[in-house]
């Protein structure tokens, strides 16, 4: 008597179990059924509070990165045709009588501060190579250079745009092109400054 309800027992309680154990997953999982019927139409919450936006572009962003347009050519005496001619003509800064030396020095100092780093690099480790061996011609010719604007000597030493004359055919403004290419991919940084002890 006593195994018959037992086994009666067992056998009721085994399709209740199963039915308690279904319902129970299907209302730990509500999303499961959600997906099988409509999975493309959900979205994660935080893109409801935060939509996706597009890439920024020039159209989208004032503030994206971009090259200055070309400065206008500098302007100056229509007397002065050649490099010559420049060099004679009074120094924009009041600079004519300078000493050699202390134009050279100072070419160190201009050469290094230019606001532009490209140009830093680039005239920071042309004028550690030339300025030494510079005459005081020499010297004078890369001194009116560097009082053009720094968008026109990045234009004119990269080859970006053509320099008008005198600077077209002036042997300073050729060697920092050829120094500018890099051709040996040298990876360059601004030199330290020499200390001479006396």
């Amino acid at each position: 008597m006593l195994r018959s309800l037992v086994g009666q027992t067992r056998t009721l309680a085994r399709p209740r179990t199963r039915s308690l154990a279904h319902s129970a997953s299907r209302r730990a999982h509500p999303s499961t059924r959600v997906c099988s019927d409509s999975s493309d139409e959900r979205i994660h919450p935080a893109l409801v509070k935060d939509p996706p936006v597009a890439n920024p572009s020039s159209a989208t962003d004032p503030w994206t990165i971009k090259t200055p347009p070309m400065p206008e050519p500098p302007k100056l005496d229509p007397s002065i045709k050649t490099m010559d001619d420049l060099v004679n003509s009074p120094h924009p800064e009041g600079r004519d009588h300078e000493e050699t030396e202390t134009l050279r020095k100072r070419l160190v100092y201009e050469s290094r501060k230019r606001g532009i780093l490209e140009m830093d690099l680039i005239l920071s480790t042309f004028a550690k190579e030339r300025l030494p061996e510079m005459n005081d011609r020499q010297l004078r010719e890369y001194d009116r250079f560097l009082t053009l604007l720094d968008w026109t000597i990045f234009y004119y030493v990269t080859g970006k745009a053509e320099a008008p004359e005198p600077w077209k055919s002036s042997q300073v403004l050729h060697e920092l092109r050829h120094h500018s290419a890099n051709k040996g991919k040298t990876v360059r940084r601004m030199p330290d400054l020499e200390v001479k002890k006396e």
